[in-house]
C-alpha cells in the first residue's frame, strides 16, 4: 500500500509581509481596499441583473502575518488555510513521501 495525497492548489499569488507601516490602496471594479496600522478594510460591490450587494470587510491584522492578491477578483486577502513559498511545499511533499513511502517519486508523472 502506498500514500495519496489530494493535490493542492498550485496557484501562486503574489503577496507581502505586513507590518505596522504597512499602507496601501487597491481598487478594481469588484472592491476597494485600503491598508493602514494593521487594518485592512475591503468594500465589496457585486451587481448583477437581480440584485445588487455591497459588503463591507475589515481584518485586524498581525504584524508579520502574510496577506496575498488576486488582482482580478478579491484584491489582497488573508488567506484561510496555511500557506507557504514554493520551496516549502517542495521540501514538504518530498519530506512526506520519504517518510511514508521511503522513496520522492510521483508515480503518476515524475521523478525528482
Amino acid at each position: 500500500m502506498k500514500y495519496y495525497v489530494l493535490r493542492p492548489d498550485l496557484t501562486p499569488y503574489e503577496g507581502m509581509v505586513v507590518n505596522k507601516s504597512s499602507k496601501f490602496e487597491f481598487k478594481n471594479d469588484k472592491v476597494e481596499q485600503k491598508l493602514e496600522n494593521l487594518k485592512l478594510t475591503t468594500i465589496q460591490k457585486v451587481k448583477t441583473e437581480k440584485y445588487t450587494t455591497e459588503s463591507k470587510l475589515i481584518i485586524n491584522l498581525e504584524e508579520n502575518e502574510v496577506i496575498l492578491f488576486e488582482r482580478e477578483n478579491r484584491g489582497w486577502f488573508l488567506p484561510a488555510q496555511s500557506i507557504g513559498t514554493i520551496e516549502t511545499a517542495i521540501k514538504d511533499y518530498q519530506s512526506l513521501a520519504e517518510a511514508l513511502d521511503g522513496d520522492i517519486n510521483d508515480i503518476g508523472r515524475n521523478k525528482n
